[in-house]
């Protein structure tokens, strides 16, 4: 692969992640804010739909994007493999790491999801 190509795709997977992660996380902290300081009588099950909701669309976010800079990262020339920034990117537990920020997505929705109920 082309090393610009290969850095643009990098550059655009590094933005979409922090995209996803401060849109998820922005919902997350309103939705909580709406749980403790608001008044949700009657309202309950719209405010669980969209934590339901944010919570799938974030935690599916990651993990596509996550997995696209897994593809990436096996698509590696075997020069910058070499290197120590090859071998230090090769490292990255990405398999591990997309469930974990997914996984931490989910928690926050179970704890909003029993403040809600």
């Amino acid at each position: 692969m082309d090393p610009n190509t290969r850095s643009n795709i990098q550059t655009n997977t590094f933005y979409q992640f922090q995209i996803v992660t401060l849109l998820t996380t922005l919902t997350q902290l309103t939705t909580m804010m709406a749980i403790v300081f608001g008044d949700l009588s009657g309202k309950e099950n719209v405010v669980a739909a969209t934590v339901i909701i944010m919570t799938l669309l974030g935690a599916f976010g990651i993990i596509r994007t996550m997995t696209n800079l897994k593809c990436i990262i096996d698509e590696m020339d075997d020069k910058t493999a070499k290197t120590a920034y090859g071998k230090e990117i090769q490292s990255i537990p990405i398999g591990v790491l997309k469930f974990v920020f997914a996984g931490f997505f989910v928690i926050i929705a179970i704890v909003q999801l029993t403040a809600i109920y």
